[in-house]
């Protein structure tokens, strides 16, 4: 993609370019001038490389030559190696005592792309001073205006553009930098305006083009976006403007597509030395590869005990589409009594560019035990069951909907509710509103639910709920440049996952109104009404280069109703031994629940995932 920075490199040739008069060379023997002319030739005519090595040999022959530093700075930065370039025109600057504004011009941005911003600012703020008596000329007005964007003068940097533009309106380089100047402070419509009315009159270049696709991605257009990027990359020799493809592609859900296409610019020039499209390829080669995995459950709350393991494996086809086969089972005892649940299940997950709909059906096995020791009953019975979700983004990514349901599955949701034999039915939608660039979340739904436990002699034990709920999570910090190793599905091989560096802090507002005849109450305990507020806060933490990552979860609130407090806290440890496989540990403690389970519930998991 893109980016800002690149400019520096077509900026520095540019000035690369002008022969520096700036600074006469002293009288040299014969062959010491011979070489300067050489590598001031071989700078002017844009022979970087042939320039670099003459200089060189000459910083080394005279490592206080004011002349040579300064050249060999220039061409060090225009080759884009900007340790040597801020090295050697610092060392040039302690030596010059006459006004140079580009040598200090160059040394700030060599500076400020180190991410030596202090002293760039210096470095900028003496080339602007300098800078005072020569703003009639082409070249120090685009310095002056590079100077000013970097020191926070957009208005300042904007109206020299414009000048620059009204003198002359094919300049190219002042109409893409006023561009670039409206990109970098986020300016997203005022520079599509900009670039387009460039493309109007030169439909074909290259460097707008991309500047266009980077405001493009910036701004969420992904399908003009992807068309643009297609384009660019279809000669296929330029790795860059290929993996930018890719990368369009991948974020647009064409994970097939993508992987072709970062395949593709492997075999280009150039594509082979490039680490972050090795990285890309990498997980991409992932994404695209079965993926297995198992695991076991241990849990308890005040009305049983129980022990469980799951299976399961995920196909992935097309664009971020995957078929997954999974099996759990889980017992559940008390007091000499026990129980067993388990479900197999089949269901297939279509992604799109702004949609996803899940579809699967169920087969479960429900063996429950009345009574207990050598007097207990068993009643073992299939529970078909099917179960489905589906969602769209819309408003440019602002708001997002979604609805759920399933029905006939068996209800795990505690141990208590798998040793009475529990099946659940429910239906849920779900609206998120997204604010200032994805840190805030507007949570609201509402979810209804039919519970129903082991029929007896007595009749049906049955409980319906239906419980709404309001709230917001805003991200505290992320750095999405720190991410676990190891990605992969959720447990139900149904969700993709991931853990990058964040806090986020969360708060929900709960009602629930529900409905438990006589003989469920017997059994299970629920409220039928509550109103709870819960605030909440997780922090994630991936270290070791991404092998080894932490999740800690602690929330707490109040039930008006009821008037108890509510309470939850929990921990997960992920591990990637390899980068094609990840082991999960978690524990979670809760007392109390907003779906009105009473008493406290602990809950422990292993699972272990792995692309094939």
């Amino acid at each position: 993609m893109f980016r800002p920075s690149s400019s520096l490199l077509v900026r520095a040739i540019a000035c690369a370019s002008l022969i520096a008069t700036a600074i006469p060379a002293s009288a040299q023997p014969a062959s010491d001038q011979d070489a300067r002319a050489a590598a001031d030739r071989a700078l002017a005519e844009g022979r970087f490389t042939d320039a670099r090595e003459i200089y060189a040999a000459l910083v080394a022959a005279s490592p206080n030559d004011p002349h040579v530093l300064r050249e060999a700075g220039r061409v060090a930065h225009a080759l884009a190696q900007f340790d040597a370039a801020a090295d050697l025109l610092t060392r040039a600057a302690a030596v010059i005592h006459t006004p140079d504004p580009e040598l200090h011009y160059l040394l700030g941005e060599a500076l400020w792309t180190l991410g030596r911003n202090r002293e760039a600012r210096a470095a900028h703020e003496l080339a602007r001073t300098e800078l005072a008596s020569h703003v009639v000329e082409r070249m120090p007005r685009l310095w002056l205006a590079r100077i000013d964007s970097r020191l926070g003068d957009l208005a300042g940097a904007d109206r020299i553009y414009d000048a620059l533009i009204a003198t002359n309106a094919s300049d190219v380089e002042a109409a893409l930098a006023q561009v670039e100047l409206h990109a970098s402070a986020h300016h997203w419509a005022r520079a599509e305006q900009l670039v387009r009315k460039f493309l109007a009159t030169s439909p074909d270049h290259r460097r707008a083009q991309e500047l266009l696709a980077w405001i493009e991605e910036a701004q969420g257009d992904a399908a003009s976006e992807l068309a643009l990027r297609k384009q660019l990359a279809s000669d296929g020799q330029r790795a860059d403007a290929v993996h930018d493809y890719g990368r369009a592609l991948e974020r647009d859900g064409d994970w097939a597509g993508a992987l072709a296409a970062y395949r593709q610019a492997r075999n280009t020039p150039g594509g082979a030395s490039d680490l972050s499209l090795s990285r890309a390829l990498d997980r991409l080669d992932r994404r695209m590869s079965p993926e297995l995995a198992a695991g076991m459950t241990a849990k308890s709350d005040p009305g049983a005990i129980a022990l469980g393991a799951f299976t399961g494996v995920a196909v992935p086809f097309g664009r971020a589409h995957h078929v997954a086969i999974s099996a759990w089972n889980e017992r559940a005892s008390k007091d000499g009594r026990d129980s067993y649940g388990g479900e197999l299940s089949a269901a297939i997950a279509l992604r799109g560019r702004s949609t996803h709909a899940i579809a699967g059906a169920k087969l479960g096995l429900i063996d429950f035990s009345e009574g207990t020791g050598a007097s207990a009953a068993h009643h073992s019975r299939p529970q078909p069951g099917a179960f489905g979700t589906a969602g769209a983004t819309v408003l440019g990514g602002h708001l997002q909907l979604a609805v759920d349901a399933e029905l006939g599955s068996v209800w795990r949701e505690s141990p208590r509710a798998v040793l009475e034999g529990g099946t659940v039915d429910s239906a849920t939608g779900h609206v998120l509103g997204v604010a200032l660039a994805n840190r805030l979340v507007i949570d609201s739904g509402v979810k209804l639910r039919r519970l129903q436990l082991e029929e007896t002699m007595g009749g049906s034990p049955t409980s319906k709920q239906a419980l709404a709920w309001a709230g917001a999570d805003f991200a505290l910090w992320t750095n999405f440049s720190s991410e676990a190793t190891g990605e992969s599905l959720d447990d139900e091989l149904l969700h993709a996952t991931y853990l990058a560096d964040s806090a986020v802090l969360s708060y929900r507002h709960y009602e629930l109104w529900g409905d438990t005849n006589p003989m469920f109450d017997a059994r299970m305990t629920l409220g039928d009404r509550a109103s709870i507020d819960v605030a909440s806060v997780v922090a994630r933490k991936a270290v070791a280069h991404g092998r080894l990552a932490f999740e800690a979860r602690l929330g707490g609130g109040r039930d008006w109703v009821r008037e108890l407090y509510l309470s939850q806290a929990g921990a997960s440890l992920w591990i990637a031994p390899t980068s094609r496989s990840r082991l999960t540990l978690s524990f979670d403690l809760a007392k109390e629940s907003t779906g009105a389970l009473t008493g406290e519930r602990r809950t422990g998991w292993m699972g272990y995932h792995v692309d094939l």
